[in-house]
C-alpha cells in the first residue's frame, strides 16, 4: 500500500511539473549571479545555467507594483527633456516612469470601476502638438470606459467616455486628415467598431456593426494606395475593412473557411509581395486545435501560398520584418496552448516557404508579438518573445531569443521575476546615449495576489534604429499595426523656443552622408507640415513629418540604412510654403 501511495504521489508530482512548467532550482545563485535550473521538455529533464545579470538594470528598476498587465509597455516622451519615459497599465493604475525609476510628475493615474485593458496608447488626439495617453478598462462581462490624459496627468476634455466593454488595446490614427488622432476601439455587446474624435464624440459614419464579438485591436493604414487610411478590424468570424467615412471596402468582410475563427491576433499591414499595396496579415485558430496565418490582399482575396498552418492556436499579432537578410519581407508568429512545452515560433518568407531553421521550439506558449530586432550587435535580425514559464518555487520567468537561422541567441534567455507571458518587450535607446535598452515585465504570483516587476535593462549593444522592426507592441505607441511606421527616437524635436520670422528648409547635414543625416526646418506659424524624401525617379521613399506643428525650429533625423547610394530629394510643404533640396547618400 505504501509503495502504491508513493508511486501515485510521484506520478502526481511529475505531472504537476510537466503541466505548470516550473523552473526547479539546484540552489542559490553563485558568486557571478548564475543559477542552475532544471527544466522539462518533451525529451525529459535538462539542466541549464542562466546568468541573472545578463543585462544590467537601470538604477531604480525593477518597479514592484501590485496588479497585473498584458500586451506590454510603451515608451514615449512625457516631458520636456529628450529622454524617453515608460508608460504601462497595471491593474487600476496607469504608471509613467522616468529613467531613474521615479514617477513622471502627475502620475500614476487611477481609474475607477474596472481594471485596465491591454497597453496604453500615445498620440496627439487634440491637435495641440503634444501626445496624450489613451487607455481603456472594462468589467468581467460588461461595462467600461475610455480615458485620455494630458502628459501632466490631467483628463482631456470629453473624457472619460462611458463606452462599454471593449477588448484589448486602443488604436490611435488620424483617419480624417484633420491633424488630430482619432481613437479606434471595439465594443463586444452589441458587437461594433467605434471611432471617437479627440473631444470624445463619435466620428460621423460610425460605429459599424460586426457579425460577432471582437477580441482584437484594429489596424489602421492605407491598403489601396490612395493615401487615405483604411480601418481593419476583426470579429470572431470575419475580417472587415472600411474607409474613414464607414464605407465598406469591396471584398470585405472576409470569413475564414473550415471553422477557423479570430480571437486576439490583431492584424498587421505590410506590402508583403512588393506590389505597392499593403496586405493584411493575421492569425486564426480552430476550436479543435491548430491555427492558420493568413495574408489577405486589398480586395479581400487570399494571397497565393497562404494561409500557413500552425500546430496550436495563434493569439499574438504576427510580426513583419527582414529576418533572413535577402531584402524581402518575412513573417513570424508564435502559437500557444497551456500546460506543456508543445508550442513553436514560425517564420516564413513572403511566398509562404518556411525559413531555414524554423519553426523553433518546442517552447512554452507565446501569447504576444514576436519582436524583430538586432539585439546583439551582429547587424542581423533576432527574434525575442514572451514565454509562459513560471516557477512557484523560484519565481522566475524568461524572455527567449533566437537568431535569424533558428539557433538560440547567446546570453539568453533573460530571467525575470514572474512570467513574461502576454507582455511584449520594448527595444529602443531610452536615454539617447547610442546604446540599446530593453523594457520588459514579469508578472509574479497568482490571482488575486499578483505583482508586476517592470524592468529597464541596458543591453550594452549599439543602438541601430534601422534594425528594429517593431520596437513595441504593434509597431509604435499608437499601435496602428503598420509595418514601417516607426518614428525614429532621435527624430523630431523642437530645437528652440524662438519663433522664426519665416518658413525655411535648410540643407541637410552632413551631406554627403552615410547612413544618417539631419534635416532642419523652421515654421513661422502653426501649420500642417509634411516632409517627404524621394529618389532620383521621383518615387517617395519615406515620410518624415506629417502633422500639425507649432511655430518653431525642428530637427529631423533621416536614416537611409536600407537605401542604395545615390541622389535623393527632400520636400517640405507647410501652409502655402514649399521647398525642395538635394542630398547625397554615399555608402
Amino acid at each position: 500500500m505504501r509503495k502504491l501511495l508513493f508511486t501515485l504521489t510521484a506520478v502526481l508530482f511529475i505531472s504537476t511539473i510537466i503541466y505548470s512548467q516550473p523552473l526547479q532550482p539546484y540552489g542559490f545563485p553563485d558568486a557571478m549571479n548564475k543559477i542552475n535550473i532544471l527544466k522539462y521538455d518533451v525529451n525529459g529533464f535538462k539542466s541549464f545555467t542562466y546568468n541573472l545579470d545578463s543585462f544590467p538594470g537601470f538604477p531604480g528598476f525593477p518597479k514592484h507594483i501590485t496588479g497585473t498587465t498584458f500586451e506590454g509597455s510603451i515608451f514615449c516622451n512625457m516631458d520636456s527633456d529628450p529622454e524617453m519615459e515608460i508608460v504601462v497599465n497595471i491593474a487600476y493604475t496607469v504608471q509613467a516612469f522616468k529613467l531613474d525609476g521615479s514617477s513622471v510628475p502627475g502620475w500614476p493615474k487611477t481609474v475607477s470601476s474596472y481594471a485596465l485593458e491591454g497597453a496604453p496608447a500615445f498620440g496627439d488626439i487634440d491637435g495641440d502638438g503634444y501626445g496624450e495617453i489613451v487607455v481603456t478598462n472594462h468589467g468581467l462581462v460588461s461595462g467600461g470606459f475610455i480615458y485620455a490624459y494630458k502628459r501632466d496627468g490631467t483628463l482631456c476634455t470629453g473624457f472619460p467616455i462611458n463606452h462599454g466593454y471593449s477588448s484589448r488595446t486602443p488604436v490611435l490614427a488620424d483617419v480624417n486628415n484633420d491633424g488630430k488622432m482619432e481613437i479606434i476601439v471595439n465594443l463586444r455587446n452589441p458587437a461594433k467598431e467605434y471611432i471617437y474624435k479627440g473631444d470624445g464624440t463619435v466620428l460621423t459614419g460610425w460605429p459599424k456593426t460586426l457579425n460577432s464579438v471582437p477580441g482584437s485591436s484594429a489596424a489602421v493604414g492605407d491598403i489601396d494606395g490612395d493615401n487615405i487610411p483604411e480601418i481593419i478590424a476583426e470579429s470572431y468570424y470575419s475580417v472587415y475593412a472600411w474607409k474613414p467615412n464607414g464605407d465598406s471596402i469591396p471584398g470585405f468582410p472576409f470569413s475564414m473557411p473550415g471553422g477557423y475563427v479570430n480571437s486576439y491576433s490583431s492584424p498587421v499591414l505590410a506590402d508583403i509581395n512588393g506590389d505597392g499595396y499593403r496586405e493584411i496579415i493575421f492569425g486564426t485558430h480552430l476550436s479543435g486545435g491548430g491555427g492558420n496565418l493568413y495574408v489577405l490582399k486589398r480586395d479581400g482575396t487570399v494571397m497565393t501560398g497562404w494561409p500557413k498552418s500552425t500546430s496550436q492556436w495563434i493569439y499574438g499579432p504576427p510580426s513583419i520584418g527582414y529576418i533572413d537578410n535577402d531584402n524581402y519581407l518575412d513573417i513570424t508568429v508564435g502559437d500557444q496552448i497551456g500546460g506543456a512545452n508543445s508550442d513553436y515560433v514560425y517564420a516564413w518568407d513572403r511566398n509562404g516557404n518556411p525559413l531555414t531553421g524554423f519553426p523553433v521550439g518546442p517552447v512554452n506558449a507565446v501569447n504576444c508579438q514576436v519582436v524583430l530586432a538586432d539585439i546583439d550587435g551582429d547587424n542581423l535580425t533576432e527574434l525575442v518573445f514572451d514565454d509562459n514559464t513560471y516557477s512557484t518555487l523560484t519565481g522566475f520567468g524568461q524572455y527567449l531569443a533566437y537568431n535569424h537561422d533558428g539557433t538560440p541567441v547567446s546570453g539568453w534567455p533573460i530571467i525575470t521575476t514572474g512570467t513574461t507571458f502576454f507582455t511584449t518587450p520594448c527595444f529602443t535607446d531610452m536615454n539617447r546615449n547610442g546604446i540599446l535598452d530593453m523594457v520588459g515585465s514579469g508578472i509574479e504570483g497568482t490571482a488575486p495576489n499578483q505583482f508586476v516587476n517592470e524592468y529597464l535593462w541596458n543591453t550594452g549593444i549599439a543602438y541601430h534604429y534601422s534594425k528594429i522592426y517593431n520596437p513595441m507592441w504593434q509597431y509604435n505607441a499608437r499601435h496602428n499595426g503598420v509595418f514601417g511606421d516607426i518614428p525614429p527616437i532621435l527624430g523630431i524635436q523642437n530645437s528652440g523656443n524662438d519663433v522664426p520670422d519665416k518658413f525655411e528648409l535648410m540643407q541637410n547635414y552632413p551631406n554627403p552622408f552615410n547612413p544618417t543625416t539631419n534635416i532642419k526646418y523652421r515654421v513661422s506659424n502653426n501649420s500642417f507640415v509634411t516632409l517627404r524624401v524621394y529618389d532620383i525617379l521621383g518615387k517617395e521613399v519615406t515620410t518624415l513629418v506629417n502633422g500639425f506643428k507649432k511655430a518653431g525650429t525642428y530637427d529631423v533625423k533621416f536614416d537611409a540604412g536600407k537605401l542604395s547610394s545615390g541622389i535623393y530629394f527632400y520636400r517640405i510643404n507647410a501652409g502655402d510654403f514649399s521647398d525642395t533640396k538635394i542630398m547625397t547618400l554615399i555608402k
